[in-house]
């Protein structure tokens, strides 16, 4: 009988353990599309959209813009700092980092790492660019000589993002460059004013190693949450978490959690292969998929979550403005007629987009709403082009005008990468301008020879590109003032006007509110009469997430944070 009662009795106490265990997750890591190798993973070197893809989790800045509540928010601050004055009336911010931050190595990081980031940025010969526009509104640093973590930042008080500037900036590792303390008895002053031709002993040295590229593809020292493991050109990137990371203690802030163990992105440019991919349970998070893939999905994928996050990201049809043909800003206008941005929005994005007409994203409150943008009109683009001599004198069905004693016929190259969305597009464009005798011819073509051979050399007619803002507010200088209108400079369509540069130095320097609003306004107004690009529409950004994960989306680029998704549980 005993023998009995123990039979019986032993499968309950092992069920009641069974109840005691936690449910275990099912998954330990999370796979991520990218269209296209991230080239660079440092913020610093390389802050365009694809890249922040991946160093989002590598690197975290010394604070950001909450994904939630889209306010300022400390990462490594132990507060966002408020302008202050000294006794001669020169702003300054004082910034003070925690001292549990590390680098992956282990390395405390300091204020010195702070001033290094900033003098070394500012070299006129180091590579980083994009950051050199914002930085020279730093006029003097300060370490503190008796924190090490602390420093005062003397700014141009009236720069309109200099509070975002200086708490927002992504640091570099002091300790791993080669002859970095040659900047440390450099003044911002002295540096601002170098000679390139006369640099100060040891300066070459160290340059020579900051400028490699090692220190943004193989020698790569974050301070987030994850660190590369391996990556495989064109093929994928892996991270996994950083072993007894600093911020685990902070697992309240969004930006240094840890949800799952591992990162993986698989580079896949092919928008079919992609779609397999997520049917097949390779891929967890796709985004950027057509329109048309996406709805579908939703019947042959039910599972999966279809998430459609606030993007400010937009669409436009870059035009050369350094071509003496399209320097005109008739022919520009004419252009810009035959484009049916309504209809690429019903037809291509099922609607799931907004026109625009500047360069301005419409849920920004400095978007000038007054502006029309239905200007779709195969009507006014012939009367334009008949009324600037066009014509088709020898029946081609290609208008064509003496320019310079010889007969030129209209007809101009669109770049495109090789995304269904740039061919849908173009393909529209070119059906409408065959209407009023201009050939447009479709060139596919990969986006980093783009970049390289054409649009940083100015040696382009049209190309389809995209633009991606943040929730801070839009400076205008580097997309649109003539000083950047250069070699591998960042106004990619050349565009030169002297009212548009006295207004964007004034949009810089107005730190009221309603008053810089205005300037915007007068801003967006010039950019749309001089018709430097055709702007086509924000989309919203679809986002499918797979069936083993919670996700939650924001308006902050690039629409996620996949080290915050919730890993679902086993079901017993």
């Amino acid at each position: 009988m005993k023998k009995i009662l123990i039979i019986l009795i032993l499968p309950c106490f092992l069920l009641i353990a069974c109840k005691s265990e936690a449910p275990k997750p099912i998954r330990d890591s999370i796979n991520i599309l990218l269209p296209i190798d991230p080239e660079r993973v440092n913020p610093v070197y390389d802050s365009r959209s694809i890249a922040r893809e991946v160093f989002q989790y590598i690197y975290v800045p010394v604070g950001d813009f909450h994904p939630e509540t889209l306010e300022l928010y400390p990462i490594l601050l132990k507060n966002i700092p408020n302008e202050q004055k000294d006794a001669e009336g020169n702003s300054y911010y004082e910034i003070e980092l925690i001292k549990d931050a590390k680098w992956s190595d282990g390395k405390n990081i300091t204020a010195e790492d702070y001033i290094f980031t900033i003098k070394s940025v500012l070299l006129p010969l180091s590579s980083p660019r994009s950051w050199k526009s914002t930085l020279v509104n730093i006029n003097d640093i300060q370490a503190d000589p008796d924190d090490p973590y602390k420093v005062k930042v003397f700014v141009n008080g009236q720069y309109m993002l200099a509070k975002e500037m200086v708490s927002t900036i992504y640091l570099l590792p002091k300790h791993v460059y080669n002859n970095s303390n040659v900047l440390d008895n450099i003044g911002i002053k002295e540096i601002k004013s170098m000679n390139e031709q006369e640099q100060p002993e040891g300066m070459e040295l160290f340059l020579e190693d900051f400028n490699d590229q090692k220190h943004y593809s193989t020698n790569i020292l974050g301070n987030g949450p994850y660190k590369l493991d391996s990556w495989e050109t064109d093929q994928y990137l892996s991270l996994s978490k950083v072993e007894n990371y600093w911020g685990s203690e902070y697992q309240e802030n969004p930006f240094l959690q840890t949800n799952v163990e591992k990162i993986n992105f698989k580079i896949i440019a092919d928008e079919m292969t992609a779609i397999t991919a997520l049917k097949d349970g390779a891929l967890d998070i796709v985004k950027g998929l057509p329109a048309v893939n996406f709805e579908n999905l939703k019947k042959e994928l039910p599972e999966a979550s279809y998430l459609n996050a606030p993007s400010t990201r937009y669409y436009y049809i870059a035009i050369n403005n350094q071509n003496p043909l399209l320097a005109n800003v008739d022919i520009r206008k004419a252009l810009a007629s035959l484009v049916n941005v309504k209809a690429m929005i019903n037809n291509i994005e099922f609607g799931y987009g907004q026109a625009l007409t500047g360069p301005i994203h419409p849920s920004k409150s400095e978007y000038n709403e007054n502006l029309n943008d239905e200007i779709f009109n195969v009507t006014e683009a012939k009367r334009i082009l008949t009324e600037l001599g066009w014509s088709d004198t020898n029946n081609n069905n290609t208008v064509d005008k003496v320019i310079n004693g010889k007969r030129e016929e209209l007809e101009l190259d669109l770049l495109i990468t090789g995304g269904e969305l740039g061919q849908k597009v173009a393909l529209l464009f070119q059906e409408e301008a065959t209407k009023v005798g201009v050939k447009i011819n479709i060139v596919r073509k990969d986006i980093r020879r783009m970049r390289s051979e054409n649009i940083y050399t100015y040696d382009y007619d049209l190309a389809a590109l995209a633009e991606g803002q943040d929730v801070i507010p839009v400076d205008p200088y580097r997309r649109w003032h003539s000083d950047n209108v250069k070699e591998k400079g960042s106004n990619l369509s050349g565009f030169k006007s002297t009212t548009t540069d006295s207004l964007i130095m004034l949009i810089r320097n107005e730190k009221d509110f309603e008053k810089r609003e205005k300037l915007f306004e007068e801003f967006h107004q010039e950019i749309y009469n001089q018709q430097p690009v055709i702007f086509l529409f924000s989309p919203t950004q679809k986002i499918i997430v797979g069936p083993d994960f919670e996700a939650t989306v924001t308006a902050k680029r690039p629409g996620y944070l996949a080290n915050t998704f919730k890993i679902k549980s086993a079901k017993k």
